[in-house]
């Protein structure tokens, strides 16, 4: 691991690797450019070495400056989300920072479920490792203010299969069918989750 000046802000990507595939890699670079101040000095692409067959989760570590730090390649297994707790907070997560303290704190919230499901201003916004989206009056809608922009999320509403709006909490209680989406799980639809206050 390189060394690291004290004051750099770190952030990562998280990026799926099956098979030696490496998925959604534009807009991970797309992310990871407009979260730093000046260029990207790196090849997010080329700092991924995955030698077996299989999915793995690549961890990309880089600083505000864009200045690669390291790689962290480990295998992926899924968690299972059949429970979400709801939590207000005011958590400010615009960018993917490496330190998530605030939604580990949140996380640790979640009681006897598997995740929370955090509202922000009376808004739903979105797990602590995923966006969510809602199935209502025949369309998939998603948080139009998400803490973090997902890089699913925005290949979704590119391909206009997801539309942004905003959901409150007794949209998610009403709603018709729900969906979490992140870089390793992609979208996916929980059927009879169950949402606690």
């Amino acid at each position: 691991m390189k060394s690291l000046n004290k004051k750099s802000i770190l952030l990562f990507e998280t990026i799926k690797v099956s098979n030696f595939e490496i998925h959604n890699i534009d807009y991970h670079i797309n992310r990871a450019k407009k979260s730093i101040c000046g260029e990207l000095k790196f090849d997010l692409q080329e700092v991924i070495n995955v030698n077996s067959s299989g999915t793995f989760r690549a961890k990309v570590i880089y600083d505000e400056f864009g200045n690669f730090i390291e790689t962290q390649i480990s295998e992926y297994k899924k968690r299972e989300i059949k429970c979400l707790k709801l939590i207000c907070s005011e958590i400010s997560y615009d960018k993917k920072f490496l330190n998530r303290q605030q939604l580990d704190d949140l996380f640790a919230k979640r009681e006897d479920c598997d995740d929370v499901l955090i509202v922000k201003n009376g808004l739903i916004t979105d797990t602590s490792i995923a966006n969510i989206a809602i199935y209502s009056k025949n369309k998939w809608i998603t948080p139009q203010k998400p803490l973090l922009k997902g890089t699913v999320r925005e290949r979704l509403i590119e391909k206009n299969f997801l539309k942004e709006k905003d959901i409150k909490k007794e949209d998610v209680l009403n709603a018709e069918k729900i969906a979490l989406m992140n870089a390793m799980t992609d979208f996916y639809e929980i059927e009879n989750i169950i949402i606690k206050k």
